[in-house]
């Protein structure tokens, strides 16, 4: 089974191997749920196995991270992104364990030899199609896990991953199949449309009287509240506070310096050269090819560029570039170039563009001297033990303010930590302080710490520091007099009330086309004409998006309603949609049916895992706690 698997995963599904073992358990900080971690308070079980809230809180922690990567450095994770973080990562905790254990339950196994045969055979730590322990080591020096932890990685990731490839790769299409899911996709609609800008309305006479104003402002009070503000204490734990208590001996940074020598390395550096050869259709992709026959058997890239007048030439200028700061596309074909002269094979570099890379001169990746580095080692040294602390006082913070949930004086005495206050703030903008925090500000007004008037979880403020919070002072919000806010409901319900008449005025149009109304006489009055759109993909750009959705989501026309009619509202007022025809897609070629076949194998293949797994999940014994 683990050679069918290994046999078959060159292409789109060694990537997510790879996203399994880098990413994604890097992402839920499996390594801790797998090896082991400090004694601390149980949230959940999984079939008897316990997962602790210190291995949640590193989960959560990394996926908040994973998530802020996605953003500008700056930017704080909104409330509402931040705000289902913590159960996302017991989920996918508890998910890793069912998973496990369905595996093991059907006797599959993976030994250690298998383990590291497939280590030797991922093509990510392969130099000349052999196995590099360097390139390895330079790997795991990326994510700070041991041989041992990732190691343990890959068998847990194979184990569970052997009934989820098993199942995707039997998994077949029938052609019936394939051919409505191509009609389907591939399907065009015949379009008119109309629309009714909201500028047709503004004029409307809408009487807004006082009893409705009144009637508002009883049912919608809190519309009308001034803002709720608090004011919390709180303590604040910071890695680089604890870096001054690291005692640090030039014994411990030698050592230091042996355990970790591919962090000290001079990187490998090429030069490089680069035929870029742009390719119109299907057919030319021949020519590619031709010209990468040619580059191996050693015609320069200069004398290719001149024959083949299509293609460009562009070379490092003598710029030594390290494996970051060659373009991400090209990173994995050129860190198998480890001789000079060799090239790499085509890679596709856009649509509609290949590229072949050759290393002009090569530098061999170097230690540099532990003498050379000491400052650096020191500095890594110091933040790797400062980081350690911080995950052990992390741990005594939230065991210590979860246990005195009334106080942070407990905390505050046995980790040495001063008590801070903020200023008062709203749940909408915070002051000059930890109150600028979305996460701060969601927490501070909890109904966990608002109301019931207790400690909140550790927040992290940055990868780096921690704090815990509680309400110190509270202002509720008042309720504002309906003289004040009278004239600006008044406003409010004009806009509503106009909104609702050109709706309901629109869709009357609409209606009486579909009765059979001539079009061209019923918008007459209008000044407006149909714009005759034709047949148009789903994915098209042609029109807004709202008319093109609600296009395709209208029933097809009959021969009772040679066209139908729907009403849709647009940014700039409303429209009328027409459907005259709808045409089933059709494949432009067998090279399109295959594509659309092994989608609809695949599709298939993961509903299948997904019920698999829906079964393993009711199976299971979950406890939350």
């Amino acid at each position: 089974m683990l050679q069918s698997i290994r046999d078959r995963t060159q292409g789109w599904i060694a990537g997510i191997i790879i996203s399994l073992l880098i990413l994604s358990f890097a992402l839920w900080g499996i390594h801790s749920y797998f090896m082991g971690g400090a004694v601390s308070t149980v949230v959940a079980d999984v079939d008897g196995v316990e997962i602790t809230k210190g291995q949640l809180a590193i989960a959560y922690e990394r996926l908040r991270r994973q998530v802020q990567s996605h953003l500008n450095s700056n930017d704080e994770l909104s409330a509402n992104t931040d705000a289902g973080l913590k159960d996302r990562a017991l989920q996918a905790l508890i998910n890793i364990q069912v998973l496990k254990q369905a595996s093991i339950q059907q006797n599959y196994y993976i030994s250690p030899l298998q383990v590291d045969g497939y280590l030797e055979n991922m093509p990510e730590f392969q130099v000349n199609n052999q196995f590099s322990l360097a390139r390895f080591q330079q790997a795991l020096a990326t994510t700070m896990y041991t041989p041992v932890e990732f190691l343990e990685l890959i068998k847990t990731s194979l184990l569970i991953d052997q009934p989820r490839l098993g199942t995707i790769f039997s998994s077949f299409s029938l052609p019936n199949e394939v051919n409505e899911t191509i009609a389907l996709i591939n399907q065009e609609r015949d379009i008119t449309y109309i629309i009714f800008p909201s500028q047709y309305f503004s004029t409307m006479n809408v009487v807004v009287s006082d009893e409705m104003i009144k009637k508002y402002y009883e049912q919608h009070q809190d519309e009308f509240k001034t803002p709720e503000q608090v004011s919390v204490e709180y303590l604040e734990l910071s890695a680089k506070d604890l870096s001054n208590k690291v005692k640090v001996t030039d014994a411990d940074l030698k050592t230091f310096y042996n355990e970790n020598t591919n962090a000290f390395a001079e990187p490998v550096k090429w030069k490089l050269e680069m035929l870029t050869v742009p390719v119109g259709s299907a057919a030319s992709k021949d020519l590619i090819d031709q010209i990468y026959e040619k580059a191996k058997k050693g015609t320069s890239f200069s004398v290719l560029e001149k024959s083949y007048s299509q293609s460009h030439v562009s070379i490092s200028d003598g710029k030594w570039m390290t494996q970051n700061e060659i373009p991400g596309v090209l990173q994995k074909s050129v860190l198998m170039l480890t001789k000079v002269g060799q090239i790499t094979p085509p890679v596709k570099v856009t649509d509609g563009s290949f590229a072949i890379v050759k290393a002009i001169e090569l530098k061999e990746a170097q230690l540099k001297s532990y003498e050379n580095v000491k400052d650096k080692v020191k500095e890594l040294y110091t933040h790797q033990k400062a980081q350690e602390l911080f995950a052990g006082e992390r741990e005594k913070l939230a065991n210590l303010t979860y246990q005195h949930p009334e106080s942070l004086d407990a905390a505050s005495k046995e980790l040495g930590l001063p008590i801070k206050v903020t200023e008062l703030f709203t749940v909408d903008k915070g002051s000059d302080d930890i109150s600028s925090n979305n996460k701060v500000k969601e927490a501070a007004f909890s109904n966990e710490v608002l109301t019931l008037q207790n400690n909140s979880d550790v927040i992290p403020k940055n990868p780096d520091s921690a704090i815990v919070i509680r309400v110190k002072s509270h202002i509720p919000s008042s309720l504002l007099s309906l003289k004040v806010v009278q004239q600006q409901i008044a406003n409010k319900l004009r806009v509503a009330e106009i909104d609702a008449k050109a709706q309901q005025e629109v869709r009357d149009i609409s209606d009486k086309l579909n009765s059979g109304v001539n079009p061209e006489d019923i918008i007459k009055p209008y000044h407006i004409s149909w714009t005759p759109v034709g047949f148009i993909a789903r994915h098209s750009t042609k029109v807004d998006t709202a008319i093109l959705d609600t296009a395709f989501e209208m029933p097809k026309p009959t021969n009772d309603h040679k066209v139908t009619y729907e009403v849709v509202k647009i940014s700039n007022g409303y429209a009328i949609v027409g459907l005259k025809a709808v045409k089933d897609g059709k494949s432009s070629g067998t090279e399109e049916y295959d594509v659309y076949a092994e989608q609809a194998q695949n599709t298939q293949g993961l509903l299948e895992y997904g019920l698999y797994k829906l079964s393993a999940m009711n199976n299971a014994k979950i406890v939350n706690k």
